[in-house]
């Protein structure tokens, strides 16, 4: 049997079984255990760990984030070495000036467990895979060397102005003193709710930027998560990404004042934590790429061979590729360059990880690196990418670095490759803020369950957990909830029995999607209203 046609059984299979629960599901609901391997890989995924190897508990310092220990599995299979390309479950954003961001974890369809079956993936950057078919085992190690993370000799910093010299490949530490609260009560300051500030002289976009905090403020609202780079464009003065066209109208153009300067400013003044906010892969739309200055490192590799391997165009959008040991290098770059100019307190990033299953986004480096499995190899990746951005926000400064990943593990790891477990244990995040936007009914993630699981994955780590909170569901149906369809619309009370859970559960925080949905009146309702309502006292306690 092709693997193709065994794909497509399992896949049949996959729908019936849940069709049976839920007419469609959010990228948030689990895909079903349908084959003993799966069963297994269920088991010890839950346990944090892969083929019944358990990661360590024990966490490691900035000064020696490693890899996650390295340990040998066996693939049984049939089928192929390399996976078969599923399907893209990810919406373009389109032009950034029109399309809104798209709302963390929401897409119409889960990865189809067929997608994985019979396979057991591995993210160790150091790791032995064993492809097991009926004739030979051959044996293949995957070695990722754990960076060097000695901090930059720490020099004197103007904490006022948090501006320090940063030359080719080198970024001095900066010495301000990051504020973050023992409890977060956090929320999403995306690009889209910036362009009210777009095109503004220096005195109205401060004016308006500090309107927007003092409503957080008014809220009980103590750390805000803010976009400062969205499609590889800086709203800020980088050396290393061109400046957004949404501040000054042309991509590359600076405005005669620094906006994240002004930002971090003024959130301080309102003892807000301020997290700069960034999505390390995603680039501009494609018909915006050619306007990107060849001064900067993108500009060169859109103009050269690089084109359509450390950069590669997935339905219309740029996104960088971290198979490149020089990809993660400038992902990496990027957050020292921030975190030794900008006095941020924390270096954040969402769920925009690998955006396509599809083999031909990185099938070059994949072809040359001599892994036995594509998902693997992917995993693998995307966790040093990480693994460099924690080891950059630590290396610069104070700065935490912490990520708003999808709720739903199954999608982070098989859709995304983003193995949080992983990084939990490996010791490269401090905190997460999963975006878990299901109601306590949901027919597949029912939130508490969900917030469990992250509790016990965060367990022993000293990793913060912020549970994210879907606003913007307040009062509408939920159709991808199966049995929990209604929930929202039957309530007035989600945000605050869900705070109620959380801080039941040890968590250290919640985080809300977002500030539109909470203070702008084309986005907010009367459902909402009553919810905040209710959720507000807890808030300001």
């Amino acid at each position: 049997m092709s693997k193709r046609k065994f794909i497509a059984i399992l896949a049949v299979i996959y729908m019936l079984i849940f069709t049976a629960s839920c007419r469609s599901m959010e990228t948030a609901d689990t895909a079903p255990v349908t084959t003993a391997a799966q069963v297994q890989e269920a088991n010890t995924i839950a346990s944090g760990g892969f083929a019944g190897v358990l990661y360590e508990d024990t966490r490691v310092t900035a000064a020696s984030a490693a890899p996650i220990p390295g340990m040998t599995f066996t693939r049984t299979s049939a089928l192929e070495a390399e996976d078969e390309p599923g399907a893209d479950n990810r919406e373009s954003t389109g032009e950034t000036t029109e399309a809104p961001e798209e709302r963390p974890g929401e897409t119409e369809t889960s990865v189809s467990a067929a997608s994985t079956a019979g396979t057991t993936v591995n993210t160790a950057p150091d790791m032995v895979i064993s492809e097991t078919t009926a004739a030979t085992t051959t044996q293949t190690t995957v070695s990722e060397t754990a960076p060097t993370t000695s901090a930059a000799p720490e020099t004197a910093a103007d904490t006022t102005a948090a501006v320090l010299p940063v030359s080719a490949g080198s970024y001095s530490r900066n010495t301000y003193s990051a504020l973050n609260h023992s409890y977060v009560k956090a929320v999403w300051i995306s690009y889209i709710e910036l362009s009210a500030l777009y095109r503004k002289s220096e005195a109205d976009f401060t004016k308006g930027f500090a309107q927007m905090l003092d409503n957080c403020v008014s809220l009980g609202i103590n750390t805000v998560y803010v976009h400062v780079r969205a499609f590889g464009d800086a709203y800020y003065f980088s050396d290393l990404f061109p400046f957004t066209k949404q501040l000054s109208g042309t991509l590359g153009k600076r405005t005669d004042y620094d906006p994240l300067k002004i930002m971090v400013r003024e959130a301080h003044d309102r003892d807000l934590s301020f997290h700069a906010w960034i999505n390390p892969m995603r680039l501009c739309v494609a018909s915006d790429m050619p306007s990107v200055p060849q001064e900067y490192t993108v500009g060169k590799w859109y103009n050269g061979a690089e084109n359509g391997k450390y950069i590669v165009n997935v339905n219309g959008t740029y996104f960088l590729n971290p198979a490149y040991d020089e990809v993660r290098k400038l992902i990496g770059d990027g957050v020292r360059e921030i975190v030794s100019r900008y006095n941020v307190d924390g270096i954040h990033i969402d769920d925009y990880f690998y955006p396509t299953m599809e083999t031909f986004f990185d099938s070059d480096a994949y072809s040359k690196s001599g892994a036995s499995g594509l998902d693997a190899f992917r995993i693998e990746k995307c966790s040093a990418m990480v693994r460099e951005m924690y080891t950059a926000a630590h290396e610069c400064g104070s700065a935490l670095f912490g990520a708003a990943p999808q709720g739903n593990n199954y999608n982070n790891l098989h859709v995304l490759y983003a193995n949080t477990k992983a990084w939990a244990k490996g010791g490269y995040i401090d905190y997460f803020a999963p975006q878990i936007y299901y109601g306590f009914e949901n027919g597949a993630v029912p939130f508490a369950s969900n917030v469990d699981e992250w509790s016990d994955i965060v367990a022993g780590t000293g990793i913060k957990l912020i549970p994210g909170l879907a606003v913007y569901k307040c009062g509408a149906e939920d159709k991808w909830a199966g049995t929990g369809r209604s929930e929202w619309q039957n309530t007035d009370t989600m945000l605050k029995r869900q705070k109620e859970y959380s801080d039941s559960a040890g968590c250290n925080g919640i985080a809300l999607y977002s500030y539109n949905y909470l203070f702008s009146p084309s986005y907010t309702n009367t459902a909402i209203g009553n919810e905040i309502s209710n959720l507000k006292p807890l808030l300001r306690n």
